[in-house]
């Protein structure tokens, strides 16, 4: 059984989580929901999926006049979520998960999150399935400036200065991550050029100089902790553990 993929936009993908799964011989299923394709319908989910990845994007959660798939989108992730079905969301990935369990999602107050930030493990986050024994502060690549409201019955699980909502645990196996471990040299690269705009704005502070000299630094943590925290994921959706 397949791992499904919501994605939207060419420039964001699986990256390492798409190697991790390949390693180990798991299916993946992409659904770029940008490039006109359909979504699944709910019962091939369940029928044909042990999990759900929703990647990021640079469009808002609010924007759904704008992206009419997003409506639906959020309907599946929220029948996923109220099913306990394992659902794994990163950046818009998050926010949409927010949104399909009915919290608000919108402009952040503060400057965007661009580069290289720290987020703070929350008491629950210590006791999580997933980010128990990560250290109480770990650093994380950001590329954002949307925030949303904790849902109700979530657990905060981490959080940032700026931005307070940064990991959310809903049910047993739905997780949500506004923050990005599993880019490389070549997505952050990628960015840079892509999402030029964002570094232009005025609610932006990034300096991309900064962001490529500490990218080397910065990468070999970040990597092999998307390598453990997926790989709990996955045992959690049912997949023969083989990463720590």
């Amino acid at each position: 059984m397949a791992i499904f993929v919501f994605q939207h936009t060419d420039a964001e993908h699986l990256a390492l989580l798409g190697d991790i799964l390949m390693r180990r011989r798991i299916p993946v299923r992409y659904f770029p929901l940008h490039r006109g394709f359909s979504l699944p319908r709910p019962d091939e989910l369940w029928r044909e999926g042990k999990g759900l990845v929703v990647l990021g994007g640079p469009m808002g959660v609010y924007e759904t006049d704008k992206y009419p798939w997003m409506g639906p989108e959020m309907g599946i992730i929220g029948e996923a979520l109220r099913r306990d079905f394992p659902v794994y969301g990163l950046c818009l990935g998050s926010q949409l998960m927010a949104g399909a369990l009915g919290a608000r999602v919108r402009p952040g107050e503060e400057k965007k999150e661009i580069g290289w930030f720290p987020v703070s493990v929350t008491a629950e986050g210590a006791r999580d399935p997933l980010l128990a024994g990560e250290g109480s502060v770990f650093t994380v690549f950001q590329w954002h400036g949307d925030t949303f409201d904790l849902p109700r019955g979530a657990a905060l699980l981490a959080s940032s200065g700026r931005y307070p909502r940064q990991a959310f645990r809903s049910g047993r196996r739905g997780y949500a991550f506004q923050f990005h471990l599993e880019v490389g040299q070549a997505d952050v690269r990628r960015w840079l050029q892509v999402f030029a705009g964002d570094l232009a704005s005025p609610r932006s502070d990034a300096d991309p100089a900064e962001i490529l000299e500490r990218m080397p630094a910065c990468l070999d943590e970040l990597n092999a902790r998307a390598e453990r925290l997926f790989g709990r994921w996955l045992s959690l959706a049912g997949y023969p553990s083989d990463i720590s």
